[in-house]
């Protein structure tokens, strides 16, 4: 008890939270009410103060009409500072001076805990802080309505995107994060020492994920972290980010995998549209469902729709942001949709996993998913034949006995497979229409931010 009056505080747990803050109505008009929150704004008036109480739900207005308060309450309203925890006991009183449509007149007004002077505002619009100030103090940051809303909708994406998955008799499973090799190969891997040798942060659990259906799950999904050791430092680019995987067995081709991302995104949207629909509108977004199914085209169209526009690109080459750019303003002008699957990627340009295309020569049976000009998605149908799959990791210059932990097991009567990966900051960037990817990444890594 000492402790806490030490600290200007009383001892918690004298009240029980009744109610949150978008649950004050005027149907609630004449009840007594707990409700607790930060301090988001007080405006003194004299005679009267008007508190706006913020919890995780949103925002309330606490009245504090002198002649209708105790001392007590009044004076404790006038000492209170941004961000201060407080408990307010009070009655809902109808009216018509708020949004809402309903206030509360506080019985008693309790500190929880104080706050020291703030090193960043978390009320919209009363400055205009960089980027790289508010990541500084991201948890700060993240008290910010419109910065919390974002997780909110990144939330309810993932949410019923994985609902779609768990109905549709997909297991959730759990990977490694340190591997003993690369699994998309390349130089961007970040090394750890483990123990007396080397190991690697993933890149992907795209090993692992594929081994799961040879054990004979089936259809599997991870929602988990990885990690790229790139040098860039771009909008669209951070080190760390959350990988939404799956992968499904006996599949009759590629285009099974592409179904079930069309109709799974179909549902995420929707709900999303109805769950977060209070947070869409705080952020101004509007958010449109992706019809289904998905306009499909395949990379030799892609790459002659960019070059009308002005480049100069081979069958070989890869697209790069400028090119997804620019078909990100063709495709709603010529096929009417933002969501659009580019197939059938050159051999070059894809995994050793990744199965040849069986129409088109040289290509892959593999896509791309295309959101509002970004790529979200990689997926194909994977190699499930063990010949051909050490011929190709031999094609990309890979050591088949360095990858035995993977490839053994395909001697054993592999299904024939596929899968994707879609990135969860990505789409919610271009779901929102944010243009750095810090924004929507909860406490983001890149190559100068290792904390908070």
């Amino acid at each position: 008890m000492d402790f806490y009056k030490a600290a200007g505080t009383e001892q918690i747990g004298e009240e029980v939270r009744t109610h949150f803050s978008d649950q004050i109505t005027a149907e609630l008009a004449g009840t007594e009410v707990v409700l607790m929150g930060w301090t988001h704004i007080l405006r003194d008036k004299g005679k009267i103060k008007f508190l706006v109480l913020r919890d995780e739900r949103g925002t309330v207005q606490v009245t504090i009409p002198e002649k209708k308060v105790s001392k007590d309450v009044f004076v404790t309203s006038g000492n209170l500072k941004p961000e201060t925890a407080v408990a307010v006991t009070g009655k809902v009183v109808a009216t018509n001076q708020v949004a809402s449509g309903a206030e509360v007149i506080p019985l008693k007004i309790r500190i929880l805990n104080t706050s020291e002077r703030l090193p960043i505002d978390v009320v919209e619009g009363r400055t205009d802080v960089d980027l790289d100030t508010r990541l500084n103090y991201r948890v700060l940051d993240l008290r910010k309505p419109s910065v919390n809303a974002i997780f909110k909708v990144q939330h309810s994406l993932v949410r019923y995107a994985r609902a779609f998955l768990e109905d549709n008799d997909f297991v959730e499973i759990h990977t490694p994060k340190l591997v003993a090799e690369a699994t998309e190969g390349g130089a961007n891997l970040f090394e750890v020492k483990y123990f007396e040798r080397k190991a690697y942060l993933a890149q992907s659990p795209q090993f692992y994920k594929q081994l799961m259906l040879l054990a004979g799950f089936g259809r599997v999904y991870e929602i988990a972290p990885v990690f790229r050791a790139e040098k860039h430092n771009t909008k669209r680019h951070v080190n760390e980010y959350t990988s939404f995987d799956y992968e499904m067995a006996w599949i009759s081709g590629v285009e099974d995998v592409m179904k079930m991302e069309e109709n799974m995104l179909h549902h995420s949207f929707k709900m999303t549209k109805k769950k977060a629909a209070a947070e869409l509108e705080l952020l101004g977004v509007d958010l449109a469902v992706p019809k289904v199914p998905f306009k499909r085209i395949k990379y030799a169209e892609a790459i002659d729709l960019v070059n009308e526009a002005g480049k100069n690109l081979s069958i070989t080459d890869d697209l790069d942001p400028e090119c997804e750019r620019i078909l990100g303003e063709i495709f709603p002008e010529r096929y009417g949709t933002d969501m659009v699957f580019i197939t059938h990627y050159p051999l070059e340009l894809r995994p050793a996993y990744t199965m040849p295309s069986m129409t088109d020569e040289g290509m892959t049976e593999s896509f791309d998913l295309t959101y509002k000009g970004m790529e979200i998605t990689t997926g194909s149908q994977r190699i499930h034949l063990y010949d051909l799959l050490v011929e190709r990791f031999k094609a990309k210059g890979f050591n088949p006995d360095n990858f035995s932990f993977y490839l053994d097991p395909f001697k054993y009567g592999a299904p024939p497979h596929g899968g994707l990966g879609l990135g969860v900051e990505r789409m919610t960037m271009q779901l929102l229409g944010i243009e750095n990817i810090r924004e929507v990444t909860l406490l983001p890594r890149d190559r100068d931010r290792l904390t908070p």
